[in-house]
């Protein structure tokens, strides 16, 4: 056999690594989706069937190493089809109009006497501002924007805090109330107020009240979300997509992807505002990763941060009216890059 024909191309008794070699060559030129749909015949005795499904190269020649390593693969014949095809997802319909959506959550300021709760929007900083009685709002930006995008660009955490006190020679601290410590656990000047992260707003308690403040943030946290159209044209339908993909497909080639959506009110659709996308392979190992360092670790349990920055390194995330179309673009381009 020299060659696989357009659509479907018939085997007889080949050998299974000649097979792989000839997909290969195809990929050169053809794009889309390739199938192995037969048996597989050793010592002329022995038969299994086989049903396989790749879409590049590199996923077939993973899938022989891998059943070579667990069996002798250098005598395997196959006889069966190879089916090509160039359409593998169904059409997307999308509505003609449609300019994109925005959630918006709106939390009411509350000063009381041992708690202070920002109002929505940079709650850290509006904190910090009602302590030193200047405004580092602008300051504040520039800090957060100074991290890379897969480093959580543009978010403030708990861990930051001490990177904040070093670059304006600030003293804050936030209360971990679960370990009943705060973090940093030294500064060189205690203040009156310090952070407490509720529901990852960050607002502020007094240091010699803490559990006076707590309570009075859980009677006193007013919290509204809701969601908005940039126009009043928004986008009406999303249909789903049909992708034929076997399970026996290794993990460096299979990514896993999540679609964040809210459903209108009018029409109970759904409508997509975000998606993130991660390869299983890198996925597994960074997780085997964080269970070999802590092995105490529950499933319910939070991922320890500086875990949960390195994930967010291998996750992508698109945003905007277009967030499937963008995921899908880089999905046709992972071959070309790798």
């Amino acid at each position: 056999m020299n060659e696989i024909l357009d659509d479907e191309t018939f085997i007889s008794n080949e050998l299974f690594f000649s097979i792989i070699n000839l997909i290969s060559d195809k990929f050169d030129t053809f794009k889309g989706q390739t199938e192995l749909d037969g048996e597989i015949i050793q010592d002329t005795e022995h038969k299994q069937k086989m049903q396989f499904v790749g879409f590049n190269a590199k996923t077939f020649h993973n899938f022989f190493a891998t059943v070579d390593v667990k069996s002798d693969a250098s005598d395997w014949y196959f006889s069966g089809k190879i089916i090509l095809r160039r359409n593998n997802f169904k059409e997307i319909k999308k509505s003609k109009k449609g300019s994109g959506v925005t959630l918006l959550k709106k939390i009411n300021e509350y000063a009381g006497i041992n708690c202070f709760i920002p109002s929505d929007g940079y709650w850290f900083v509006k904190g910090v501002n009602r302590l030193l009685n200047e405004d580092y709002t602008k300051e504040f930006q520039d800090f957060i924007n100074s991290f890379s995008k897969s480093n959580r660009k543009g978010v403030m955490t708990t861990v930051r805090i001490c990177e904040f006190n070093k670059k304006f020679n600030t003293y804050f601290q936030i209360y971990m109330p679960k370990h009943r410590y705060f973090q940093p656990k030294k500064v060189s000047e205690e203040l009156d107020w310090v952070f407490y992260l509720h529901k990852s707003h960050f607002c502020l308690i007094r240091r010699k009240n803490k559990t006076l403040g707590i309570r009075e943030i859980e009677d006193n946290y007013d919290e509204n979300v809701w969601r908005t159209c940039r126009d009043d044209n928004a986008v009406t339908q999303v249909s789903p997509l049909k992708l034929n993909v076997c399970p026996t497909i290794h993990d460096d080639c299979l990514y896993a992807w999540d679609c964040e959506t809210y459903s209108e009110k009018e029409t109970n659709k759904a409508i997509p505002y975000s998606c993130t996308l991660i390869n299983l392979e890198k996925l597994r190992k960074l997780l085997d990763r964080i269970k070999n360092n802590f092995p105490d670790l529950n499933p319910t349990d939070s991922i320890p941060e500086e875990f949960y920055n390195k994930l967010m390194n291998i996750v992508e995330i698109f945003v905007g009216k277009d967030c499937i179309d963008q995921m899908l673009q880089r999905l046709g381009k992972i071959d070309q890059k790798e």
